[in-house]
């Protein structure tokens, strides 16, 4: 019989576009994905008692171990890259017993830090700004994996590179292994003797909100249930990853089973040319938002309002089109009464430049010119972002 206790987190998830709105959080994400891959299930959290019956619901399949929390925790999202607004503030304090066993997935969480005790622990900080060590609260094990995004691992270790946080987590906290997840890139994978890379893989759509819970639930499977190689585990949980930013299930395949063809990706980079309307409040405020997730995914942006501004026709045409026969590609944001966008994506077309549209609420008739030059459509803004950043 296998058995695994899961410590971490279980909050309320909403986001606005593309809809969601569930009780998970890490730890309740994770000890969903591993339901129906080991026997038995803990999972050791906080909830505030109006939570607990949708929570008995949710996790109907897993043994709960609840610590009374005053107040649900919040996380509200415009869309899944964006930076959540998290409710209530301050977080109150909760105490947690400490959990033991031989099998332990650990998350940072916000109102706690449980002591932990186990044989094979996975622990994810989930934190870019204020990490916490592992040991911090006294926890131990005897064989230690930490999985953590480049941020993290950096604050984590007071660090100035990756090679020197990861030897800092080989001596202070004694980790056996580290792996560092660099988003598009894919993660590295580092033991005291080695260090090997695993890609990360091309999907059509992609839901980010919970995506490197289920790298860690399917990692602790491999690793510490399986007993699979750090390489080897980290391989499967990136495939898993993807699997679930395309589908948002939190759920992965029987490692058995044949892996979900599909290829590896890397950022293409690039100076991208940023089309959309601006005239209005929220149609800035979406310009501003692409221009810095473009960024973001490793490209450099040229957007008209931003490096040109207002101006009359004579003047802003004439730098717009120079600016599209420079680019690398170009990233549209439709909307039907944004003629001047159309124009820009048929004229990038013409020059044989690829070009992605977000394209919400449109009219067939207004996709017309988009769809017939065989320019990318997606009605999903993030996925939209993600096929850009990782074209070849």
């Amino acid at each position: 019989m296998t058995d695994i206790d899961v410590v971490g987190g279980i909050y309320r998830e909403r986001c606005a576009f593309p809809y969601w709105d569930q009780l998970y959080g890490s730890a309740g994400r994770a000890a969903v994905a591993l339901s129906g891959h080991v026997d038995v299930i803990r999972l050791h959290g906080a909830l505030s008692e109006s939570e607990v019956r949708t929570a008995q619901a949710v996790f109907a399949d897993i043994d709960l171990t609840l610590s009374a929390r005053e107040r649900p925790i919040a996380f509200e999202y415009l869309h899944s890259l964006s930076v959540p607004k998290i409710s209530p503030e301050p977080i109150p304090r909760v105490s947690m017993p400490a959990v033991s066993g031989d099998v332990i997935v650990k998350f940072g969480m916000l109102e706690a830090d449980p002591r932990v005790s186990g044989v094979h622990v996975v622990y994810d900080p989930q934190s870019a700004f204020d990490p916490i060590a592992f040991s911090s609260s006294g926890s131990t094990a005897t064989h230690l994996a930490i999985i953590a995004n480049r941020s993290e691992i950096l604050s984590l270790a007071r660090a100035q590179s990756v090679d020197e946080a990861v030897r800092t987590m080989f001596s202070s906290e004694k980790a056996e292994v580290v792996v560092v997840k660099d988003g598009i890139n894919g993660a590295t994978v580092y033991e005291r003797e080695r260090s090997s890379h695993v890609p990360a893989y091309l999907t059509q759509n992609v839901f980010s909100i919970g995506s490197g819970d289920v790298f860690v639930a399917a990692f602790a499977l491999s690793w510490a249930i399986h007993g699979m190689t750090p390489a080897s585990s980290a391989e499967f949980a990136s495939r898993s990853t993807a699997d679930y930013v395309e589908s948002r299930l939190p759920a992965f395949k029987s490692m058995a089973s044949e892996p979900t063809p599909r290829s590896p990706v890397a950022k293409s980079g690039g100076n991208i040319y940023l089309a959309g309307p601006f005239r209005e409040l929220g149609q800035r405020m979406m310009i501003d938002d692409a221009r810095e997730q473009l960024k973001g995914l490793g490209m450099s942006v040229f957007s008209p309002i931003h490096d040109i501004g207002p101006g009359t026709a004579d003047v802003v045409v004439k730098q717009d089109l120079a600016a599209i026969q420079q680019c690398d590609a170009v990233f549209a944001i439709l909307n039907g009464s944004s003629p001047g966008t159309v124009f820009e994506v048929g004229y990038a077309r013409a020059l044989g430049k690829p070009v992605f549209c977000v394209a919400q609420n449109m009219r067939d008739v207004d996709l017309k010119l988009p769809r017939g030059s065989d320019a990318y459509l997606h009605e999903d803004y993030v996925s939209a972002l993600f096929q850009i950043a990782w074209r070849t």
